[in-house]
């Protein structure tokens, strides 16, 4: 236990030395203690299972430690598991479709999907999608670390969610990644008392590094130029739409094309081009208007890339379904609800009789 908390702490914490004869569990702090959940033996299993199937060699052998804290819609989490095998079908319940990133810093796992087999070995790691059936072996006790988000916050890349699971590659990026989701999950575990301005902003900062990280991967159908170039627009409008003087001739202008080819590359597609910076503005709105302190919708509309706030009001109101100030006031009373695939099985809800 001691060695897994130095583990997410990135070394922040350390325990104290052998010599002061102290036991493992009693050199963790209390509060580490007691945000860890202990799930052992065949129920322990069946909980930790979710909408997968576990199996172990020895069921009443098994023992789990979880901790995990709940960030918006998404959930930071670590656990320490002895050996077992857990599988996927295809499909979580409806509309919970999830994604569970992990790092492996402790006994390895081994990934088995349609594709083939590949191995996570410490240090590296990897993903889970509820879009494929796969089975998850790990090996000996192991530690994982990562974070579970809604498929929906990784859009562009259901050929890759689609192979169940996968690693990505050992890159810089993806050995930080896995160090800051540690470190963040001991913070928040450690200070859980934080306003909504911290809460928001985590719950950004840990979307735009899943996403990130899927970078890594070529997105759906990127194999000609039109879908390159579409992808490099993705991204300069994700690095520029805050700006209000930003439209399709500077969009155009940095991807050195004219307009008409840009047009051109967006036709028949799903959503316009307008439409797409339109709707990232918007999903910046949306954060900006919950943030901690609240701000006045002048400085949200400057800060989400529209002119005015008679602008952002409406196109936020045309497009949402409800003005800036009613959404902002449901926020506040409403706090986000987990998707319940990244519940404990018992903490479900049941269908009603």
């Amino acid at each position: 236990m001691a060695a897994w908390l130095g583990r997410l702490s990135g070394g922040l914490w350390v325990p104290p030395a052998a010599g002061d004869g102290a036991r493992d569990g009693a050199t963790v702090p209390a509060w580490f203690s007691t945000e860890v959940m202990r799930l052992d033996g065949p129920l322990g299993m069946l909980q930790l299972s979710n909408f997968g199937t576990m199996s172990a060699a020895d069921p009443d052998a098994f023992e789990a430690a979880l901790l995990r804290r709940s960030i918006g819609a998404t959930m930071l989490y670590s656990t320490l598991e002895t050996s077992h095998t857990v599988s996927y079908d295809v499909g979580a319940p409806e509309g919970m479709d999830i994604i569970v990133l992990g790092t492996s810093n402790q006994g390895g796992q081994r990934l088995r999907t349609a594709a083939g087999v590949q191995l996570m070995s410490v240090g590296r790691m990897g993903f889970m999608s509820s879009l494929g059936a796969s089975s998850i072996e790990h090996l000996g006790v192991s530690e994982t670390t990562g974070v579970v988000v809604p498929v929906s916050a990784v859009p562009g890349y259901q050929h890759a969610l689609a192979a169940g699971a996968g690693t990505f590659p050992d890159t810089p990026l993806t050995r930080a990644a896995g160090a800051a989701l540690g470190r963040m999950l001991f913070e928040w575990a450690k200070d859980p008392d934080q306003g909504e301005g911290a809460l928001a902003g985590t719950e950004t900062a840990l979307v735009a590094l899943v996403r990130s990280l899927f970078r890594q991967f070529p997105g759906d159908g990127e194999t000609d130029r039109a879908s390159l170039v579409r992808a490099e627009a993705d991204r300069i409008i994700e690095r520029r739409h805050r700006d209000a003087a930003f439209g399709i001739a500077e969009l155009a202008a940095e991807l050195h094309v004219s307009r008409r080819q840009l047009f051109r590359l967006y036709a028949g597609m799903d959503e316009s081009l307008a439409a797409r910076l339109l709707r990232r503005r918007l999903v910046t709105a949306r954060e900006q208007l919950v943030s901690t302190p609240p701000q006045d919708l002048a400085t949200v509309a400057v800060q989400s890339g529209f002119a005015d706030a008679a602008a952002l009001r409406a196109q936020f109101t045309r497009h949402v379904g409800v003005s800036p100030s009613a959404f902002r006031m449901a926020a506040r009373t409403q706090p986000p609800r987990l998707a319940e695939a990244m519940l404990l099985s018992d903490e479900q809800p049941r269908p009603s009789a």
